[in-house]
């Protein structure tokens, strides 16, 4: 088998629990076509974390690891990552998550630019199935909006290189939520981008209760959507629309928003938290 990477992969790291970077990182390394893995680190990541790579990289010399832009943020470090890449493709890997083997093969089977994938999603302990979305092409292309089709989209994502740095990459004004998984398609959409859609779960998703950018305050949340939405010149009456069907989803794992779909209204009516 070829030596030279097939993509790279980047992995943006703020802090993670030690057990599920490794599991990530793994599972990044351990694809069945060669890869570069790319983590793009904070001055706030803990010792404990550069320990992990530190281990992993004395095993794998396709493991980088640098620190983000100072003053940067998470776009700024998928960004940096981005630009480190010497592959035409690239995909993005969240440290709490991680890959089934034949997710990058499966993936550059597609020509598109940007390639996106179903997910299976698991407990904290990474073996408890909940949920799974898997998603359809012919879904994907009736869709009637870019912003349907940009809301659709999930990771795994594997984009090509070119098209994603022609437009910024991942844009810092957002803020957290949905820069990279939102905004970022759409805004590639906007500028004529390919996709395609691949009906396997091959992401796989971590739905836990501690530290996830869709964990944050809900207020900040909806925000960023405001970002999102007021920047791809959506009429207020419509972000209106939007913010209501989508708050369901912030603040809270998402197993809880799909067993309890009116929690936040429930909060709202009740100045008692709800159990979490």
């Amino acid at each position: 088998m070829s030596s030279v990477p097939a993509a790279t992969i980047v992995v943006p790291l703020l802090s993670q629990e030690e057990d599920w970077l490794r599991q990530c990182l793994r599972s990044a390394l351990e694809q069945t076509l060669p890869v570069t893995v790319a983590v793009v680190t904070s001055p706030q990541t803990p010792e404990s974390n550069l320990e992990v790579l530190e281990d992993l990289q004395r095993r794998h010399s396709e493991l980088h690891s640098f620190e983000r832009p100072p003053g940067g943020g998470f776009a700024d470090a998928i960004n940096a990552g981005f630009l480190s890449a010497s592959t035409e493709r690239i995909g993005l890997l969240l440290s709490d998550d991680w890959l089934l083997p034949t997710t990058l093969a499966e993936c550059l089977a597609h020509e598109a630019d940007i390639v996106a994938t179903g997910r299976r999603a698991f407990a904290a302990d990474g073996q408890t199935p909940l949920w799974e979305r898997i998603p359809s092409p012919s879904a994907f292309e009736n869709l009637g909006t870019l912003e349907a089709k940009a809301s659709y989209l999930g990771h795994f994502f594997l984009f090509r290189k070119a098209p994603v740095l022609a437009v910024g990459g991942v844009d810092p004004e957002i803020g957290l939520t949905g820069a990279d998984d939102y905004d970022l398609p759409w805004t590639l959409l906007e500028h004529g981008a390919s996709v395609s859609v691949v009906e396997r779960p091959l992401y796989r998703y971590r739905d836990h209760d501690k530290t996830r950018l869709t964990l944050r305050e809900r207020t900040l949340q909806i925000r960023d959507l405001r970002r999102v939405l007021q920047k791809h010149g959506v009429a207020a009456a419509e972000i209106e629309e939007h913010v209501r069907r989508k708050q369901r989803w912030y603040g809270v794992s998402t197993i809880h928003a799909l067993e309890n779909p009116n929690w936040f209204r429930e909060e709202d009516d009740d100045d008692t938290p709800t159990d979490h």
